[in-house]
C-alpha cells in the first residue's frame, strides 16, 4: 500500500465507477429492457449505446490506464480494468494510491441527463442507483455513492431523492446546469430542495453532466466550462434559495475551487455597495451577506488546485475536499501521495485533516 505522510486516513471526495457493460440489462425495469443502455461491438471499437442519450466513447471511461493523458476514443469494453466495478479489485487500486475511502460518482451514467424521454431517463437512473447501492453494501467502510436524480419532473425528483435515501446512498447529483430549463433557484424546484434538506442529502453539481452535449465549443468556451457551476450557485444565493432551505448542502464537484475566494469577496462587496442600485433591479432576495451562504451551504472538490489551498481561509477550510478522480484520465492515481506532499506543503495538520478526510467524512457519513 502507498504510504501517506499523515497520521489519518485519506478520503477521495470524487472518484468514479466504470459501470459494468450489462448493468442496465440486469437492473432496469422489465418494460424498458429492450431499450436498456448496452455495449455494441463494431469493427474497430466497442460503443456504449443508449436510446435518446449521447454516450462517452469507450476509450475514455477508464482513462487512467493510459500514461501521459493520451487517452484514445476507441477501445474494447473487455479491456477495461475491473476496479471500476469490482469491490475487491477496487480495494487493491485504492491501497496502491494510499486512499482509504471514496465518494463515488458514475461515468457512463453521467450522460443520462441528456435523455429527453422523462420516464425512460428515470428508469435508467433508478437502475444505476440500485447497482451503486449494491456495490457500496459490499464495502461500506470505504465506499459512499451518490445517487442520480433528474429534475425534469418534480414528482419523480422528490421520489428519487427519497428512494436514494432508502437505498443508503450518500446524496444525489443533478445536471450541472438546467440548460434551457428554468433556473434551479426557481420555486418550481422547491419540493426537491425541501426533500433533500429534510433527508440530509447533499446535492452535487458535477462537471460534464450537462443536459445537452455541446459539440462546437471553441477553445475559450471549453476552457471556461467550469464557470457553469458558478452561475448556478450565484443564482441560488441571490434568489434566496438558502434562506428558504438553510440546512441544504450543495457541492461543486470537479470544477476546482480557487475561483470561489474571488467570488465570495466580490459578492460581499457588491452586496454592500450596489445593493440598492443594481441588484434590486434584477430581483435579488438574499437576506444575509453572500459569504455566509458560501461558508455554510456550499462545498467543493478539487484535485490539483494550489490556488484553493492558498486561499483556503477565504473559501473556508471546512468547505474544501480533495479528490483523486480515479479512474478517469485526469486522475492523480497512482501518485496521489506525491501530489499531496507538494499540494499540502506548509498546511497545518489540523487543516489538512479537514481537507483530506474530515469534511468528506462529515458530509457523507463515513
Amino acid at each position: 500500500m502507498a504510504r501517506t505522510a499523515y497520521p489519518f486516513d485519506i478520503i477521495s471526495a470524487d472518484s468514479h465507477f466504470t459501470e459494468p457493460a450489462d448493468l442496465w440489462l440486469r437492473h432496469i425495469d422489465p418494460e424498458y429492457r429492450d431499450r436498456a443502455p448496452h455495449v455494441e461491438h463494431e469493427a474497430d471499437t466497442d460503443v456504449f449505446v443508449c436510446d435518446g442519450g449521447e454516450m462517452f466513447s469507450v476509450g475514455l471511461i477508464h482513462g487512467v490506464r493510459y500514461e501521459g493523458g493520451n487517452v484514445p476514443l476507441e477501445g474494447r469494453y473487455a479491456d477495461v480494468p475491473p476496479s471500476g466495478w469490482d469491490p475487491v479489485a477496487r480495494r487493491s487500486d485504492m491501497e496502491l494510491d494510499g486512499i482509504a475511502a471514496e465518494v463515488l460518482y458514475p461515468t457512463i451514467a453521467m450522460r443520462f441527463f441528456t435523455i429527453e424521454d422523462v420516464a425512460f431517463a428515470d428508469a435508467c437512473l433508478r437502475a444505476y442507483n440500485d447497482w451503486a447501492a449494491e456495490f457500496c453494501r459490499a464495502a461500506p467502510e470505504r465506499s459512499r455513492a451518490m445517487g442520480m436524480v433528474s429534475l425534469d419532473d418534480a414528482g419523480r425528483a422528490v421520489a428519487g431523492v427519497q428512494r436514494c435515501r432508502e437505498l443508503g446512498l450518500a446524496g444525489v447529483m443533478i445536471s450541472v446546469s438546467p440548460d434551457g430549463a428554468v433556473p434551479y433557484h426557481d420555486s418550481s424546484y422547491d419540493r426537491f430542495w425541501s426533500t433533500a434538506q429534510r433527508l440530509s442529502m447533499p446535492v452535487s453539481l458535477h462537471t460534464s453532466t450537462e443536459r445537452r452535449v455541446q459539440h462546437d465549443l471553441d477553445a475559450v468556451d471549453a476552457f471556461l466550462y467550469y464557470t457553469l457551476v458558478q452561475r448556478v450557485l450565484i443564482g441560488m444565493i441571490y434568489d434566496g434559495l438558502f434562506d428558504r432551505f438553510p440546512a441544504l448542502q450543495v457541492v461543486s464537484v470537479e470544477n476546482d475551487a480557487g475561483w470561489a475566494a474571488n467570488i465570495i469577496e466580490r459578492m460581499d462587496y457588491a452586496d454592500v455597495t450596489t445593493r440598492f442600485r443594481n441588484l434590486t433591479r434584477v430581483g435579488h432576495r438574499n437576506e444575509r451577506a453572500p459569504s455566509e451562504y458560501w461558508h455554510n451551504n456550499i462545498s467543493y472538490t478539487f484535485m490539483r488546485d494550489k490556488t484553493a489551498i492558498a486561499a483556503r481561509h477565504l473559501i473556508g477550510v471546512d468547505r474544501l475536499m480533495w479528490s483523486s478522480d480515479f479512474p478517469h484520465g485526469d486522475s492523480t492515481w497512482p501518485r496521489s501521495q506525491e501530489l499531496l506532499a507538494d499540494l499540502m506543503d506548509g498546511v497545518p495538520e489540523d487543516e489538512a485533516r479537514l481537507i483530506l478526510r474530515d469534511n468528506a467524512a462529515r458530509l457523507y457519513g463515513f
